[in-house]
């Protein structure tokens, strides 16, 4: 029997043109299979959050796919969909074949061609088998997150070895809200071997003959690799599904800004790519020179617009009002001019203004709410500063992509003339491994000083700023979801008082 594994990638609630890819790929050509598998949610597609209780979607699943069921004649059909159980809104699977249409709210087996196919709406780890499967197909929506790609594909082959038999998997492809799935279609033989291994963040169709003998494969892709392609994709998603196809960001010469410009021009490709360079006084020539350098070897646009003309005429605007604004206020006032040029000039380009601000900063409040956090997405929102200095050495070995310059010299923001991120924060190795500490760990502050071998005080002062720090975060564009501990994942109260 051919089994057609397809990595398919969905609109959320777009159940009408869902649906019609669908049943484009039902009418193509080639390859031919006796049973096509679409993931969970195929239909549907996903987070769908509110939408889910939506009564006029989930009328819309079910007359969608009583027109899939005329495209069925000797080819099976197996996808995910809404729909309602026991008064609940649910993703469920439909099993099609020649018209007729079989819900499958968690597993079913059925007979196809003479062999017996159990159907699973769920991952191998959590599933019986059936003893008399001659194959067990996964349909799943397992969002990514870094480190568990090969994990799913041993808990595929662990779950076909032990039950003898050969086990598919089909997930859901796609970014949407922050979440990124990675479309992983393969299968493990009887002796638990993997024999079919798709690309994962791709759109594609693989067939399995599920009588033939396979030549075993492996999956080689280094982790850093893995995370590159994981944003890259979930940022190029994000665009394309906002219906736009370009991007706009600052660029100062930093690393989080830097990283940002690679992963755009990976996404995107440069000519897609906008970056707006926004000196002002206390910029650095240094600074310039290395945004200079960074954009020409990528190939992306580089503009120059400064915010001193603007800072200026708001002083004096306010002038009878604040004649010397404090330093704080003075810097505040740059990052929302910077931004406010930047979202002109997304409008003016038809672009899409996304954030620079990484995990760190995100987590202590290192950044101006409605200023450098303005944007419609965070691609860096879920990876500590630290990582992103270790996947920026990955790039560069390779040969330099990311200059030297901007990887060495020490973190900035540039409001205040010779200003380090360091003058008020501990060292981003440190600070990521307190962090690290608190909000993936749980331990508590005397817990991290005894574990880190560092001052309770300076402890005390960064879990005191990420309790500061949730109404600036509650206001953020969504971040690209990558761990297990991202801060979409929370809600913490703004109004509060948090014992350490």
């Amino acid at each position: 029997m051919n089994i057609n594994l397809v990595s398919f990638n969905p609109l959320a609630a777009d159940v009408a043109g869902n649906a019609s890819r669908l049943t484009d790929i039902l009418r193509a050509p080639a390859p031919k299979g006796d049973l096509v598998v679409f993931p969970e949610a195929a239909l549907c597609g996903c987070p769908l959050f509110d939408l889910f209780d939506d009564k006029r979607l989930l009328a819309q699943n079910a007359a969608a796919l009583k027109e899939i069921a005329k495209e069925t004649k000797e080819t099976a059909v197996v996808l995910g969909y809404a729909d309602r159980q026991n008064g609940q809104s649910v993703t469920a699977a439909a099993y099609i074949y020649k018209g007729k249409i079989t819900k499958i709210f968690d597993t079913e087996t059925v007979v196809l061609k003479g062999e017996k196919i159990q159907l699973v709406l769920g991952q191998p780890q959590d599933t019986a088998c059936d003893p008399d499967a001659d194959a067990v197909v996964f349909l799943t929506a397992v969002p990514y997150l870094k480190g568990t790609f090969a994990p799913r594909l041993d808990a595929l082959k662990k779950f076909a070895k032990k039950h003898a038999v050969c086990a598919l998997v089909c997930n859901l492809l796609g970014g949407g809200d922050g979440m990124i799935f990675d479309g992983q279609v393969a299968a493990a033989d009887k002796k638990g071997n993997l024999v079919l291994l798709g690309e994962p963040f791709r759109g594609q169709v693989l067939t399995l003959d599920t009588q033939a003998k396979h030549t075993p494969v492996s999956y080689q892709t280094a982790p850093q690799e893995e995370l590159l392609n994981a944003l890259s994709f979930g940022l190029r998603d994000y665009v394309h599904k906002s219906g736009m196809d370009k991007v706009v960001f600052g660029i100062s010469g930093g690393i989080d800004s830097a990283f940002t410009a690679v992963l755009a021009a990976r996404a995107l490709g440069g000519e897609s790519v906008y970056c707006v360079s926004l000196p002002s006084y206390c910029t650095s020539d240094l600074s310039k020179t290395l945004a200079g350098q960074l954009a020409r070897t990528l190939g992306v646009n580089l503009e120059e617009v400064g915010v001193v003309p603007a800072l200026a005429s708001v002083k004096e605007a306010m002038a009878h009002i604040v004649s010397h604004p404090k330093d704080t206020t003075e810097q505040e006032l740059q990052s929302r001019l910077r931004t406010t040029i930047l979202g002109a000039l997304a409008s003016e380009y038809k672009a899409m203004l996304i954030s620079t601000d990484d995990k760190s900063e995100c987590a202590v409040g290192s950044f101006v709410l409605y200023g450098d956090a303005g944007g419609s997405l965070q691609p860096l929102g879920d990876l500590y500063k630290s990582e992103i200095y270790e996947l920026a050495e990955y790039l560069n070995k390779k040969g330099e992509l990311i200059p030297r310059g901007i990887i060495e010299r020490a973190p900035t923001s540039e409001l205040s003339p010779n200003q380090k991120d360091e003058d008020l924060l501990p060292p981003y190795g440190v600070l990521d491994k307190i962090l690290q500490a608190y909000l993936e760990e749980g331990k508590s502050a005397d817990e991290i000083a005894k574990k880190l071998r560092l001052k309770a005080a300076v402890v005390t002062d960064v879990l005191t700023r990420v309790n500061q720090a949730d109404l600036k975060r509650r206001q953020t564009a969504p971040a690209l979801q990558v761990s297990a501990h991202p801060f979409a994942s929370v809600l913490r109260p703004i109004i509060k008082k948090v014992h350490l």
